[in-house]
C-alpha cells in the first residue's frame, strides 16, 4: 500500500528550466562577460546550487559575485507550476495520501517559489531541502530522512521526478519511481513515464490496486 508521494521540485511542479538558465546566463555574463552555453549550465538541474558552481571556470570571488547577480536577474524572469500539477497535488492531498517533497535546492532557494506555491504549500507534510541533509540526491540520505520523520517505509513510498539523477536516487534508495515527462523527455522511454500532470492520479492508483 503506497502512503507517500515524493515530489522533484524543479522541472516536475515548478517549470523552472528556462527562467533558471537565462536568468544564471546573464548573471554570467554581467559579472566575467563570457558566455556559458546551454549544455553546461543544464547541470544545475541536477546538482546542489554549491556543487554546480564548482564545475564552472570561475575564480571564489567571481561565484560570489554572480550568485548576487542571479538573484537580480532571477527576478526577472516568470516562474510557474506545470499545468494541472497544483490541482493534481490537491486531489491526492485530499484522497489522504501523504505528499512531500526532496530537492536539490536549499530552504532558502525553496522560498523563492513560495509566491507560486502559496496556495498549495499547506499540502505538503514535509520538504526535503539539500542543506538539511549531507549528502544530496542521488544519496539515500534524504529518503532515511523523511522516512524516519514521518515513520514511513520504503514500500510505502512513491518518487516522482524528471532527471536520470531522479531515476538513480530511487534505485538507490528502492523506492518506484514515476517519471516526470511534460518538459524534461530524458525519462520518456522508462516504464510508468508520465507525459501530463493529470496521468499521475491513474498511475499512482495502480499502485494500490492489488
Amino acid at each position: 500500500m503506497k502512503k507517500c508521494i515524493v515530489f522533484d521540485i524543479d522541472r516536475t511542479v515548478i517549470d523552472s528550466y528556462i527562467p533558471e538558465i537565462l536568468s544564471l546566463q546573464e548573471a554570467i555574463m554581467n559579472v566575467t562577460g563570457k558566455k556559458v552555453d546551454e549544455k553546461q549550465l543544464k547541470r544545475i538541474t541536477s546538482l546542489t546550487t554549491d556543487n554546480f558552481f564548482q564545475t564552472l571556470n570561475l575564480s571564489d570571488e567571481e561565484i560570489v559575485l554572480v550568485k548576487n547577480e542571479w538573484d537580480n536577474t532571477y527576478d526577472n524572469y516568470e516562474i510557474k507550476c506545470f499545468p494541472k500539477i497544483k490541482e493534481v497535488i490537491r486531489k491526492l492531498s485530499n484522497k489522504g495520501y501523504i505528499i512531500t517533497i526532496i530537492t536539490s535546492r536549499t530552504m532558502n532557494e525553496f522560498h523563492e517559489l513560495d509566491t507560486e506555491l502559496k496556495d498549495i504549500l499547506n499540502c505538503f507534510k514535509l520538504i526535503v531541502t539539500s542543506d538539511i541533509i549531507k549528502k544530496p540526491k542521488p544519496d539515500r540520505e534524504s529518503i532515511n530522512y523523511l522516512c524516519n520523520q514521518l515513520q514511513l517505509n520504503l514500500e510505502d513510498i512513491i518518487y516522482v521526478g524528471d532527471s536520470g539523477i531522479d531515476k538513480i536516487f530511487s534505485q538507490n534508495c528502492n523506492i518506484d519511481f514515476i517519471p516526470a515527462c511534460w518538459e524534461n523527455k530524458e525519462l520518456e522511454n522508462e516504464d510508468n513515464a508520465c507525459f501530463k500532470a493529470e496521468d499521475l492520479m491513474a498511475i499512482i492508483s495502480k499502485y494500490n490496486s492489488f
